[in-house]
């Protein structure tokens, strides 16, 4: 027969931690702010090195520099070869939230090792695996806090005989706490140091003062001896240190000053324990008991060291950690330049921190109606965010269920009258589960440029915005009025603004709430554009022009084409966006080489046409004194691979057959990058693409 007194905290722990996994699995997705967004650029990142994604390519460009903010990236990406996007973000959350109440119990089990009850106040590590900062979706902070109480146990734990593999695994923790996010970074060095000046300090200066009237040249030697161990804690935090400054250092430079959130904000905000809040305020109540059940074990510890005249202890560093984190927590800005939630992200440690010093062998009544509180606590909290979960899923299914309408190579933007508006939960005053899950609809289809996301507006984002070559002018002005196939509206916006934003494009999916538009499309392809042969196949040719319209310099029945001539449906032109140059030798006998296009950039270059065989002729003829080395794919099929052409070769013919099957061809041209040496201002090799015209004939219609 079962027998409740034979459960251990092991067996309850598992219990809680099932229980709170659960949620993840049992709803479709998770109602996180930003984290519809970091499996989207998780996913340009894998799929980036492949030119036949030409539209995020011409979108996006790589950051790949060590800062903050890559690992759940680096996650993401690596689940994505495994497994579907939203079953990627379930396994990254598993590992982001379940980590949460290990890492606190390793924690405490470090701090408090061999201590009866020593886990009593562990079980603060479940409700604050499901905090604010998480459901704003920065998925990054949530694995930071795992890493922040890893590095710390370890250091407690191994910190009177720190040696060099300790050292290396420290390093290593630290490091991936640095990846992770700056914040939790930056608090566990502060924690350390502090918990090392003071272990190792304060028995320097006491016992220096014991001898202080032994003479000065004694207590100098007595003091100089007694700090030898602080000499050796620092000299081993000197590369944290340095990694933290330059970091502060980098930022200054940047940010002049932050912005601050008021006393009013502060207060309300700490009381409320806000930094577990998310959706709704019915957890304020819960978190005020919380905080009364959390006062008693502060007196009660109080009474325990004054009883047994504990007046100094190790873990009293604790105390003054978690002081310094709340005046940090006051007195610092809510943010700083483009990052924020400062306040937020220190607050949520204040608590955990006070755990590590309340006494924990106390009676053992005491010990477990404390442990139930916090257990209870627990589960209510986790009750209610389930519920919550339930409540929300099926707007947020609602939002990405016309995912499958979206073409390849298609760009998207999104737009709403509210974002905050829930039919369930009212208004969502603190985070916005609807805004980023619209990044869903760039994820089931190939190469879709997002063009809201806004990660890569920052610099501290793996994938940021592909300014190269743009005029300072000409970048937000592409990103705002881009080419946009699809808009999504999510409770669409009744103004005139948003229907002049539509104008072109036409509803193709519609509930409740959601509206999906495309840009209007021609019935077909424009035959009327295309030549016959003698043989009676169409044919249509193009020539690469200097500019976009000089008709005498274009060969005899060529369409000519210039560095801005943008694709349009039923026609032609490139589907990438400029810059490209254009260059123009008079010297060349042949009238398609009289001119050419080139770039270190891809380009596509779509042509609507019928479905069928296909024979395509692509012309290419060195620029003086240049190296071009040419790829080419054809509706994503290689047909020219590292092809090299010098000045001194002829035009270069190039033909191939290709069957089209979706009514286009989309020719993508490309190029070693960063392969540019010059050698004066004419005497140059220069490794960029060149084309100077192409002509597609109809083989056989299907």
């Amino acid at each position: 027969m079962f027998n409740w007194r034979n459960l251990s905290w092991k067996h309850i722990f598992v219990v809680l931690l099932v229980l709170h996994i659960l949620p993840l699995w049992i709803f479709a997705y998770f109602p996180s702010q930003d984290g519809a967004s970091h499996i989207y650029n998780g996913l340009v990142l894998k799929e980036y090195g492949k030119h036949e994604n030409y539209t995020l390519r011409d979108a996006w460009e790589l950051n790949i520099t060590v800062f903050p903010n890559w690992l759940s990236h680096i996650m993401l990406a690596a689940f994505l070869y495994v497994f579907p996007p939203v079953i990627s973000e379930k396994v990254f959350l598993t590992i982001a939230i379940g980590m949460v109440p290990f890492a606190f119990f390793y924690f405490l089990n470090a701090v408090n090792k061999g201590r009866e009850g020593q886990y009593v106040y562990a079980w603060l590590g479940f409700p604050f695996a499901y905090n604010y900062l998480l459901y704003m979706g920065f998925y990054n902070f949530q694995l930071s806090i795992s890493f922040f109480f890893f590095s710390f146990g370890f250091w407690w734990k191994h910190k009177d005989d720190m040696q060099v593999r300790y050292l290396v695994w420290l390093y290593v923790l630290l490091l991936v706490t640095y990846l992770s996010h700056i914040a939790s970074y930056g608090l566990v060095v502060l924690g350390i140091s502090v918990a090392g000046g003071c272990l190792w300090g304060a028995p320097a200066i006491a016992a220096a003062w014991r001898t202080r009237r032994e003479g000065f040249t004694a207590l100098l030697q007595k003091f100089v001896v007694s700090l030898k161990p602080v000499f050796r804690f620092f000299l081993y935090m000197v590369p944290m240190y340095f990694v933290l400054v330059d970091y502060y250092l980098q930022s200054v430079k940047q940010h002049q000053q932050g912005n601050h959130r008021g006393a009013e904000w502060v207060w309300e905000y700490f009381l409320g324990i806000k930094s577990i809040v998310y959706f709704t305020d019915w957890h304020l109540p819960v978190h005020y008991c919380v905080l009364g059940v959390l006062g008693i074990a502060l007196l009660v510890s109080i009474g325990y060291r004054i009883q047994r005249k504990q007046w100094v202890k190790q873990t009293d560093v604790f105390l003054l950690i978690a002081i310094l984190f709340t005046y940090m927590f006051i007195r610092a800005p809510w943010s700083y330049g483009p990052g924020g939630w400062i306040n937020d992200r220190i607050h949520l440690y204040i608590l955990l921190m006070m755990a590590a010093w309340f006494i924990p062998d106390m009676g053992k009544q005491f010990r477990y109606a404390i442990a139930a509180c916090l257990i209870v606590f627990s589960l209510i909290h986790f009750g209610r965010t389930a519920y919550d979960h339930a409540r929300i899923a099926p707007e947020i299914s609602e939002v990405v269920s016309g995912t499958h309408l979206i073409e390849p190579h298609t760009t998207y933007q999104i737009r709403s009258e509210d974002w905050h508006k829930s039919d369930a939960l009212g208004r969502i005053e603190y985070v916005t589960p609807f805004a980023h899950h619209m990044a869903l609809y760039g994820v089931y289809a190939d190469d879709v440029a997002h063009l809201a996301n806004y990660e890569a507006a920052f610099n501290y984002f793996p994938i940021n915005r592909d300014e190269e070559n743009a005029p300072d002018d000409y970048i937000d002005a592409w990103y705002l009025k881009a080419p946009v196939d699809y808009v999504l509206a999510w409770y669409p916006p009744d103004t005139a603004e948003f229907r002049a934003y539509t104008a072109d494009h036409e509803i193709i999916y519609e509930t409740k709430h959601l509206q999906l538009y495309r840009k209007k499309r021609a019935p077909g392809p424009m035959l009327d554009l295309w030549d016959e042969t003698d043989e009676g196949n169409l044919i249509i040719r193009f020539d690469m022009q200097h500019h976009n319209s000089r008709p005498s310099e274009t060969a005899p029945d060529h369409h000519a084409i210039g560095p801005n001539t943008e694709y349009e449906s039923g026609k032609f032109g490139w589907r990438t966006r400029p810059p490209y140059e254009a260059y123009r030798d008079g010297r060349r006998q042949e009238p398609v080489s009289h001119d050419a296009v080139w770039s270190q950039r891809d380009a596509a270059f779509k042509l609507d046409l019928r479905n069928g065989t296909y024979r395509v002729t692509n012309t290419f003829m060195a620029a003086i004194n240049a190296t071009h080395t040419i790829n080419l794919l054809a509706n994503g099929t290689p047909v020219i691979k590292d092809l090299v052409l010098t000045d001194g070769d002829a035009a270069l013919h190039h033909t191939y057959t290709v069957e089209v099957t979706d009514g286009y061809l989309t020719q993508v041209i490309f190029t070693p990058k960063d392969r540019v040496r010059h050698e004066g201002e004419w005497g140059r090799r220069d490794h960029f693409w060149i084309w100077n015209g192409s002509t597609i004939e109809q083989v056989q219609p299907k």
